[in-house]
């Protein structure tokens, strides 16, 4: 099985460690997992790391793994989860007078860099104890707050089913973001309450849920190598390249700074003006990830590239 980036389309219902699971199983597969948390009553994009591809996670730009979702916000009902898998905690019907001009108000507030709560039902650690363990066990505990990027926030629709009403939401967010919070402070400012009600996980970086792998092929473990929802190791990382020749490649198989002489020839990419840089062989392997550096020598100082991260084919 190749180490790649698989999108995968999670279903509602199951959890994200379950869909870890599935493949490890389904596909004999010793190392793979995900890049973020999708709650089990969320569906959408998950991305699935495979084999020596997890190496690379803590490298991706932050941009990367920036999230946009399509939620659904019930107003006049709240839950100790902020979702609709909690114990409900009030109800009212407050949310049925609610204006569009308060409901537009209040989401302007929640756009930009802002401080937010996690729900104490979640997986942040407190204390070196998950929030969701210390919760179930009764215990009396604050969450908290931290910095999250709300990178845009509008209202899809807005309307009324079995006395309730319902806001329909699209949020671009960065890591991190408890969209869960956001239905939970929005209705705290409109003073009805509101939990989230559905979750569609639409995209993670550039990687759409229209191009993500279906869980019922994983059921059957059909082949995704060559799926439009894989992408190679070598193309997860959106930085410059260089080929090196077969001297350069032994060279990084140890672990060596790469000279001149070893480049064969290299592709910059302009985008994104990062250090590291992908390191190649003749037939497109990625060996590993190196950064510019210099040395000293007799002749004085020279520019080299060292190693960050090397990929050997007798790892696990």
């Amino acid at each position: 099985m190749s180490d790649g980036l698989l999108i995968v389309y999670k279903t509602k219902g199951c959890t994200s460690h379950d869909v870890i699971n599935k493949i490890r199983r389904k596909y004999k597969i010793k190392k793979c997992g995900h890049s973020g948390t999708l709650d089990p009553m969320a569906q959408g994009v998950l991305l699935v790391f495979i084999g020596k591809a997890l190496k690379l996670l803590n490298f991706l730009p932050k941009e990367k793994l920036d999230k946009q979702y399509l939620m659904r916000i019930t107003l006049g009902v709240t839950t100790d989860s902020y979702d609709a898998t909690g114990k409900i905690t009030g109800e009212n019907n407050k949310g049925l007078s609610v204006s569009d001009e308060e409901i537009s108000e209040a989401l302007k507030s929640f756009s930009g860099i802002i401080d937010q709560i996690p729900p104490i039902f979640s997986a942040v650690k407190v204390k070196g104890k998950r929030a969701y363990e210390k919760a179930r066990a009764g215990e009396d505990f604050e969450v908290a707050s931290r910095k999250v990027n709300i990178k845009s926030i509008e209202l899809i629709n807005n309307y009324i089913d079995d006395n309730r009403r319902n806001l329909v939401i699209r949020v671009s967010c960065s890591r991190g973001t408890y969209v869960r919070s956001i239905a939970h402070e929005l209705g705290q400012k409109l003073g009805c309450g509101a939990h989230l009600s559905y979750l569609l996980r639409e995209k993670v970086g550039d990687c759409s849920y229209n191009r993500a792998f279906p869980m019922w092929k994983l059921d059957n473990a059909i082949t995704f190598e060559n799926s439009e929802s894989f992408i190679k190791m070598e193309d997860i990382l959106p930085i410059s390249r260089i080929t090196v020749t077969d001297e350069g490649a032994e060279q990084i198989r140890h672990g060596r700074p790469i000279a001149r002489a070893h480049i064969i020839g290299m592709e910059a990419e302009s985008d994104h003006s990062h250090d590291q840089i992908l390191m190649l062989n003749k037939s497109g392997k990625l060996l590993g990830l190196y950064r510019k550096g210099t040395a000293q020598s007799d002749a004085g100082s020279c520019v080299l590239l060292l190693p960050i991260k090397v990929f050997n084919d007798n790892e696990d």
